[in-house]
């Protein structure tokens, strides 16, 4: 689909068409004078909105002197309170009248998109105090918008009390990306508070692991703790430099092959002990016989079965000293009697046929008693 500003302009070209070679035509007159006084208004509204958030963020205004404040009972803010800015409550409450009549999205868009551009124009500025209260309209729009899962469960009565502090209560269709880039471009102690609700509140959120990163990268260029991963009050976060995350990999590289160095070496130890427990342990079973265990490194590959190391080629040199012989004859040999054997009672079995000698119970005798086993 094509954007909503394209769109637009589409549907203009499409109506100044009907205008002038239709509605026109009928009334019997040329084209309507007056047919773009409405997108006149729309630019004249456009202008008046830059003007008046101007006005809005000079000193006095969204961003109080400190004799408005000590009129209207509020504490100045403080270093700490950067990092989670939130606008005093009576405070907020002296501009909710004006700033409910003027909660249309495109005010909306334009005070955040102000906002921005004035913390950004700050990042050169010593100046807390105005960075406090832009980064605390800034969270206020955001937490006006929010859909967190904990308002779900929320009385009506606490609902009631938390929409009557509210800009606008509808949620708005926010330039997601556009925030996102604004944000990251203007850093300050708040931004990682700041781009939390952000990416908490984005409509097609970023993936687990890029906002971890996105985070964590902005809390060290802050220098401030990321959201939920605050640490010791005497903590500080060091500074990276290209050549301290080099060094820093290379001793990670030289720690890891040391480790698996070691543990190699250990694997090793610990396989060479086990196969000299099992090479005592068959040495002590063939103990007495005349069969020993090889301990040499032998590529047994390239030996066939049968054969080791040194064989000589003349068959007798595998002949033991001591043996003793006997006769198969005396052996029990089990021969194929008659069919009956295997074939179930009642059941024929098919003749064998064969073509050749066969052998009789003579010449298996004869065999027997020329056989000797040892």
């Amino acid at each position: 689909m094509p954007t909503l500003k394209w769109c637009r302009k589409g549907c203009k070209v499409v109506l100044d068409w009907l205008q002038q070679e239709y509605w026109s035509r009928q009334l019997g007159g040329g084209a309507n004078e007056g047919w773009d006084c409405q997108s006149d208004l729309d630019e004249e509204e456009m202008d008046l909105n830059g003007l008046l958030v101007d006005a809005l963020l000079e000193d006095g205004f969204l961003v109080p002197t400190m004799e408005q404040l000590q009129t209207l009972g509020c504490d100045s803010p403080d270093d700490d309170s950067l990092t989670e800015p939130r606008l005093p409550q009576t405070f907020l409450r002296f501009w909710l009248p004006l700033l409910k009549m003027l909660n249309s999205p495109s005010f909306i868009h334009l005070l955040l998109e102000k906002l921005f551009v004035e913390l950004k124009l700050l990042t050169t500025e010593q100046n807390n105090h105005r960075v406090f209260y832009i980064s605390a309209w800034i969270s206020e729009v955001f937490l006006c918008n929010s859909n967190k899962f904990e308002f779900h469960f929320e009385t009506k009565v606490q609902k009631k009390n938390r929409m009557k502090d509210r800009i606008f209560v509808n949620r708005i269709q926010l330039r997601w990306q556009q925030l996102l880039s604004a944000c990251l471009d203007a850093p300050c102690t708040s931004t990682p508070h700041l781009l939390q609700l952000i990416l908490d509140d984005m409509e097609h959120p970023l993936p687990l692991d890029t906002r971890q990163r996105l985070l964590q990268l902005c809390s060290i260029y802050t220098q401030s703790a990321p959201p939920d991963l605050a640490p010791p009050p005497q903590y500080k976060q060091p500074i990276y430099t290209l050549e301290s995350l080099h060094e820093k990999l290379q001793h990670s590289r030289r720690h890891s092959h040391a480790r698996r160095s070691r543990a190699d070496l250990e694997r090793s130890e610990s396989s060479q002990e086990h196969k000299s427990s099992d090479v005592h342990e068959k040495a002590e079973l063939l103990r007495g016989s005349p069969w020993q265990v090889c301990v040499d490194k032998v590529l047994w590959k390239n030996f066939p079965l049968g054969k080791i190391p040194g064989q000589s080629e003349d068959p007798s040199c595998l002949m033991v000293e001591n043996y003793s012989t006997m006769t198969v004859f005396d052996q029990p040999v089990e021969l194929e009697s008659s069919s009956t054997t295997h074939t179930a009672a009642g059941v024929s079995a098919p003749m064998r046929t064969s073509e050749g000698l066969l052998w009789s119970h003579s010449d298996v005798n004869k065999l027997k008693t020329g056989l000797k086993l040892f």
